[in-house]
């Protein structure tokens, strides 16, 4: 009788483990997926893909250089309104607080925002890349 006993107890922790699996597995698949296919884990678009989109595209991370002459300082709103470059055409950049020390023409930038219906790129975050020259020489 004893013998009997252990087996059934093995045997409920074998399908306690199997039901835990299985309930497990399509979780974190369905979480895997979701996060894939989530427009942050790209970690910026080009301004070709981002006027692609259109307004639709919500919150996205837009990387390009700055075209030169088209920084506008408004010292007295804070407001920094600049252009960057694509292949097509460039996009308008609004961007309210202070740059980063390493802002300037020709810097290739990362804004945060969102498309506005109007074209314009409403910026929540500014990030300025390093320059190409920290970088050694092959």
């Amino acid at each position: 009788m004893a013998t009997i006993a252990v087996e059934r107890q093995g045997f409920k922790i074998r399908w306690r483990y199997v039901i835990i699996v299985a309930l497990l597995v399509p979780v974190l698949a369905h979480l895997f997926f979701a996060i894939s296919r989530s427009p942050l884990t790209n970690y910026y678009v080009t301004v070709d893909e981002l006027l692609a989109k259109g307004a639709a595209s919500g919150r996205v991370r837009v990387g390009a250089p700055i075209v030169p002459g088209t920084i506008d300082w408004n010292n007295g709103a804070r407001t920094l309104t600049f252009q960057l470059e694509g292949e097509t055409r460039p996009l308008t950049v609004t961007y309210r607080g202070f740059a980063p020390d390493s802002f300037r023409e020709g810097a290739t930038v990362i804004v945060e925002g969102e498309l506005s219906r109007d074209g314009t790129f409403a910026a929540y975050n500014l990030l300025v890349k390093c320059p190409h020259q920290y970088v050694p020489a092959l």
